[in-house]
C-alpha cells in the first residue's frame, strides 16, 4: 500500500522514486529492481521509501493509479469506443515503464489499478449502483490490458484505433456502465 500524502515534500519525494524506477526499468527487468536500487538512483533514505511505499509494488500502484485518475474522469460522458481509445493511449503513452510491467508478469498491478478507478469515477457520477457493474469493469480492465499485452508481443503494428475497434467487436459492449 502507498501512504502518500497530499503535501508538497511527499509529493516530491514519491515522484523522485517514481522517476528512479522508470530509470532502472530502462536498464533492468522490473523483477531484478530492488528497494536499494531505488533508493540510490532517486537520492532518497530508505526511512523515506517506506514512509510512502510498503514495496515496489506499490510504487506502481501509485504511478498506475495517478494515470488512470486523469484517464478515467471523464468515462461516463464518453462513448465506450472514446473511452477505450483514451484507456489504450494512456497505458501505451506511459511508454515502455507499463509495458515493461505487463510483460514482467505483474499485469494484476495495472489491471485492478484501472478496474478500481473506473468504479470510483463511476461511484463519483452516482452510476456504480448497477450488480454487475464491478464484473462489467473486471473484464473491461482485464481486456484492455490483455489487448496492450498482446500488441506489444506482436510488435506494435495497429494502431490505438484498431486495438479499439477489436475490443468493441470481441467484447459487445455499448456501454461501459
Amino acid at each position: 500500500m502507498y501512504h502518500v500524502k497530499n503535501d508538497k515534500r511527499c509529493i516530491r519525494s514519491a515522484e523522485s522514486i517514481m522517476k528512479a524506477l522508470e530509470k532502472l526499468m530502462a536498464k533492468k527487468s522490473f523483477m531484478d529492481i530492488t528497494v536499494t536500487d531505488i533508493q540510490k538512483t532517486a537520492g532518497i533514505g530508505r526511512s523515506t521509501f517506506y514512509r510512502l511505499f510498503d514495496t515496489i509494488d506499490d510504487v506502481v500502484t501509485y504511478m498506475v493509479d495517478r494515470e488512470f485518475e486523469e484517464i478515467v474522469r471523464g468515462f461516463s460522458m464518453m462513448s465506450i469506443r472514446e473511452f477505450t481509445i483514451d484507456c489504450l493511449s494512456g497505458v501505451i503513452e506511459r511508454g515502455d515503464i507499463l509495458i515493461g510491467i505487463l510483460s514482467s508478469g505483474r499485469s494484476e498491478l495495472v489491471t485492478r489499478s484501472l478496474r478500481e478507478n473506473l468504479h470510483r469515477a463511476a461511484e463519483e457520477a452516482g452510476e456504480a449502483d448497477e450488480t454487475g457493474l464491478q464484473y462489467r469493469f473486471a473484464i473491461f480492465a482485464s481486456a484492455c490490458i490483455s489487448v496492450i499485452r498482446v500488441w506489444d508481443e506482436n510488435g506494435r503494428k495497429e494502431s490505438i484505433e484498431e486495438l479499439a475497434d477489436y475490443m468493441q467487436k470481441y467484447l459487445d459492449f455499448s456501454r461501459l456502465t
